[in-house]
């Protein structure tokens, strides 16, 4: 009988990664996820040394402990996973009332020509 499961804040970098049938798929490389809201958005795995690092999506996942994950994939499928890639960064973006106020206070008003 194995220990209960846990939760995805505490999978270890190379935690084995298991297909249905038991036969082990890679190990896990990266834990995608927002701890501070608890989402867990899934794993990257790595397959092998020399295979691109895959993005193994939460859906997929059914068991969680620490050293170790089940999952629906096998691993053929695992293959076929997308390449994993970082995440593009939100771009902050400055609200145009404060662009606005700033034009206005640095003397811009848009209009081109003398001042009325």
């Amino acid at each position: 009988m194995s220990e209960p499961e846990v939760s995805w804040k505490t999978i270890e970098r190379e935690a084995r990664v298991f297909a249905p049938d038991g036969r082990e798929i890679g190990k896990v490389s990266e834990v995608a996820g927002d701890a501070e809201a608890d989402i867990f958005s899934g794993l990257v795995v790595s397959l092998s040394r020399l295979s691109a690092n895959r993005f193994l999506p939460s859906e997929r996942v059914t068991g969680i402990w620490p050293d170790r994950v089940e999952t629906t994939v096998t691993p053929e499928q695992a293959e076929a996973l997308e390449d994993y890639t970082d995440p593009v960064a939100e771009r902050w973006q400055i609200p145009d009332d404060f662009m606005t106020r700033l034009r206005r206070f640095l003397g811009f008003t848009g209009r081109r020509g003398p001042r009325d």
